[in-house]
């Protein structure tokens, strides 16, 4: 009999750790960035993010990987001995979170990294991703902080829909004991939280919530089918991925499309959604406690062929993407979930977008949590490109970059220790060259990193993306 996908992880998680530098040269492994006893930014321009404004002409210090003073520049000295940067026209907001991440590669952390990302949420972890997470954990690794899920926990899906669904690398659980035994490895092995996926089975998800629950473990990810929107509230899943299960719920029964267990049928009923619907959903979502990841950046994959360019013609897409992806519209066609689709289904999948919008604007109306996440690579430039799709879906500048630095932190119980740019708080901050609230773009026009104390200036962030995307196109 094989063994449990699992029952091996607590012992590949020591093997993992010992055998860290096989993911990278040994200067990968080397801490980056410069550690200096006091950090002052001189006359910058803050965006707290832990309450609406912006603090103008400030000095910034840092000691020991904490921000200890942020004040006006005629009223805070310089230590002697610190290291100065000039923050004259420059503004400094808290390091960027991405809250979908997938971490399948090494370099990906430096890609992370290099684009101001300081702490990522990996949404199905092994060995390796816990290896990192100690790592970084112990000092012994400059690289964002990682919240690390377990191996998606799914059911057997519909044998109608076997050659649609992707299962590598997933725990297949079918009945509550066998879900809470997952639940109590996953636990074992040092996840942070457990990933939920579409196809359990109502009494393994109900397994898996009272099993973790008794670990303390969160539960996160996709709304089971069998289980539905309201079931999720109910069960207190803490946080939905990519909006998934409102479909079900916002599509009326009379609509020419109706979302099924199939990807291509959801992705298409989207279309019709119907407004006043999203609205009350978004209402009981924010009674009920629950966060969203919206990944609008996703909409971006089903673009029809002929707007694809709109993805593929990004510059970090040529520069960091491996050449077997660059044609996406190949890529595209070889994945099974979209390999049926046709350019009709497409272009109704792209309308269903906007309803996507939709269901953001309502939410954050209602005053429902929202969080930043991308479920899309390249990493790291794919959270620039999140934050764009936010605004886009009418939230401000200030309220997308909300949903990427203090929002992660109050979600994971942080905000008292990291989050924003604030006495006391975690110094994990990024320092732009143009101001984020005048254009999100500029959120991507980084001159510097600091993460845990430790500054990475441009120079060596430029080397760290050029050897990463080197990496990532084999050469």
């Amino acid at each position: 009999m094989q063994p449990h996908p699992l029952a091996r992880t607590a012992g590949l998680i020591a093997v993992a750790t010992l055998l860290l530098p096989v993911c990278g040269s040994a200067q990968d492994e080397s801490l980056r960035g410069t550690a200096h006893p006091t950090l002052a930014i001189v006359g910058v321009t803050v965006i707290p993010m832990d309450a609406p404004g912006v603090l103008r002409d400030r000095t910034v210090l840092v000691r020991d990987g904490t921000i200890v003073r942020v004040g006006p520049r005629a009223d805070v000295g310089v230590p002697d001995g610190a290291k100065v940067i000039d923050g004259t026209g420059r503004t400094l907001i808290p390091g960027l979170a991405d809250m979908h991440a997938h971490l399948w590669r090494y370099y990906y952390l430096d890609l992370l990294l290099a684009n101001g990302v300081t702490l990522a949420r990996d949404m199905a972890g092994g060995p390796y991703q816990l290896a990192w997470r100690n790592g970084v954990r112990a000092g012994r690794l400059t690289a964002p902080r990682l919240v690390v899920g377990g191996p998606i926990l799914e059911g057997t899906p519909p044998p109608a829909l076997a050659d649609a669904v992707v299962n590598d690398g997933k725990v297949l659980v079918d009945d509550s004991a066998s879900a809470a035994r997952a639940v109590a490895e996953q636990a074992a092995a040092g996840y942070d939280f457990i990933k939920v996926y579409n196809n359990l089975p109502a009494a393994a998800y109900a397994g898996i919530i009272a099993e973790a629950r008794t670990r303390g473990l969160p539960v996160a990810g996709h709304v089971p089918f069998a289980v539905g929107l309201r079931g999720a509230f109910q069960a207190g899943q803490v946080s939905i991925e990519h909006l998934r299960g409102y479909v079900q719920l916002a599509v009326p029964a009379d609509a020419p499309v109706q979302p099924g267990a199939d990807y291509a049928s959801r992705l298409v009923a989207w279309r019709y959604a119907d407004t006043v619907r999203l609205k009350q959903l978004a209402g009981e979502t924010a009674r009920a406690g629950v966060w969203n990841v919206p990944t609008l950046i996703i909409g971006a994959n089903v673009l029809p062929s002929d707007r694809l360019h709109e993805l593929t013609g990004r510059d970090a897409w040529t520069r960091c993407m491996p050449p077997a992806q660059q044609n996406f519209r190949q890529t595209r066609a070889r994945i099974p979930f979209y390999a049926h689709m046709t350019e009709d289904d497409f272009g109704a999948a792209t309308e269903g977008v906007g309803r996507n919008r939709q269901l953001v604007r309502a939410l954050r109306a209602a005053g429902a949590g929202l969080l930043a996440g991308t479920d899309m690579r390249p990493a790291g430039f794919s959270l620039h490109w999140e934050l764009e799709q936010l605004v886009a879906a009418g939230l401000t500048p200030w309220e997308a970059l909300e949903t990427a630095t203090i929002n992660p932190a109050r979600f994971l119980g942080e905000e008292e220790h990291a989050g924003s740019v604030t006495e006391g708080r975690r110094a994990d901050v990024v320092l732009l060259d143009a101001d984020p609230l005048a254009d999100i773009r500029n959120s991507a026009r980084i001159a510097s990193v600091v993460v845990g104390g430790r500054l990475i200036e441009r120079k060596e962030l430029d080397g760290m993306l050029e050897r990463a995307c080197a990496r990532a196109l084999g050469t």
